[in-house]
C-alpha cells in the first residue's frame, strides 16, 4: 500500500512518495512536520491536554532514509505543558517541533466579533492544472480543490487539501496530521513571485490552534508579504468544514535566481 513512511522497528523509513519539490530524494516539509506531529498527538492524548501551538524548525535537508524521534518534556505544568520532538537522521538532529499543550476547560465564551467567511465546500472547487500537481512526488498524493486564486499564478489563494495516502503505513491520518501537512503548503499557495526569477524557502513554520480540527479536508487561505533584505512572511488561516480552527505563520527568505549565461 502507498504510504509516506513505513515503520521499521523504532524508526520510520521514508518512501519515494515523500519526495519534495527541490529533489525527489529529499523529503517534502509536510512529511517531516507531520511525522513529528504524530508523536506530539500521541502524548497529548495520553495527558488529556489540547495541542495549542506547534513550532517547527527545519534545520537540514532530509533524505529518503529511516528516521528516529526523541521526545523531551520541557515543562510539565498543571495547566500548560511544553514538549519537544526531535527528528533524527542517525545521531544528527535535522528538525525539531516545540509544542505547547494546555488543559481543556469546560466551556468557552461567545465571540460576538468573529465574522468568519462562509467558505465554499471542497466539492465546489477546481483542481489545479496537471503540471502544478506534479510539483513534487508527495504533492501527487494530495487532493487539491481551489476556491480562490490559482497555484500557478502569484497572489493570495485559498485551496482545500487532503492527503489521500497514510502518513505512516497501516495508520489512518488524523485531522491534526491533515492540518499540519496542509499548512506546509502555505507559502506555495500564497506565493507572490515569479518562480523563474526568485526562490523562497521557509526554515520554520508555526501553527496556533483555537480548536481541534475535524475531518480530512483542510482549507488553507494564504497570503505573503515581502519585506526588506530578502525577508518575507506568509500568513494563513486553516479551516475545516466547520470553519476556522488555526492560524499559520511562516518566516520566508527570498533569493533572486542567478541568470544563466546565454549560449553564444
Amino acid at each position: 500500500m502507498t504510504a509516506i513512511f513505513q515503520p521499521e522497528g523504532p524508526l520510520f523509513r521514508a518512501t519515494e512518495h515523500a519526495g519534495g519539490p527541490w529533489s525527489p530524494d529529499m523529503l517534502q516539509g509536510s512529511a517531516t512536520t507531520a511525522l513529528m506531529t504524530r508523536e506530539v498527538e500521541r502524548l497529548a492524548k495520553a495527558s488529556g491536554f489540547a495541542v495549542r501551538r506547534l513550532t517547527f524548525d527545519l534545520w537540514r535537508p532530509a533524505g529518503l532514509r529511516a528516521f528516529g524521534l526523541a521526545t523531551d518534556m520541557l515543562r510539565d505544568g498543571r495547566k500548560a505543558k511544553t514538549m519537544q520532538v526531535r527528528l533524527l537522521d542517525g545521531d544528527v538532529e535535522i528538525g525539531r517541533c516545540t509544542a505547547l499543550l494546555t488543559v481543556q476547560g469546560g466551556e468557552s465564551p461567545a465571540d460576538p466579533f468573529s465574522k468568519d467567511a462562509d467558505d465554499a465546500a471542497p466539492e465546489t472547487g477546481a483542481p489545479p492544472p496537471a503540471f502544478a500537481q506534479k510539483w513534487s512526488r508527495y504533492f501527487q498524493n494530495v487532493s487539491v480543490r481551489l476556491i480562490d486564486g490559482a497555484l500557478e499564478k502569484p497572489g493570495p489563494a485559498a485551496a482545500w487539501m487532503r492527503l489521500d495516502v497514510p502518513m505512516v503505513e497501516g495508520e489512518t491520518n488524523t485531522p491534526l496530521l491533515q492540518a499540519v501537512q496542509a499548512a506546509d503548503f502555505a507559502s506555495g499557495v500564497g506565493q507572490i513571485v515569479d518562480m523563474r526569477e526568485w526562490t523562497f524557502i521557509n526554515p520554520e513554520i508555526s501553527l496556533y490552534f483555537f480548536r481541534p480540527p475535524e475531518g480530512d479536508w483542510m482549507l488553507i487561505r494564504s497570503r505573503t508579504r515581502a519585506g526588506a533584505h530578502g525577508a518575507g512572511l506568509t500568513m494563513a488561516s486553516l479551516s475545516d468544514r466547520g470553519g476556522p480552527f488555526a492560524e499559520v505563520l511562516q518566516a520566508m527568505t527570498f533569493e533572486r535566481r542567478v541568470a544563466q549565461a546565454q549560449a553564444s
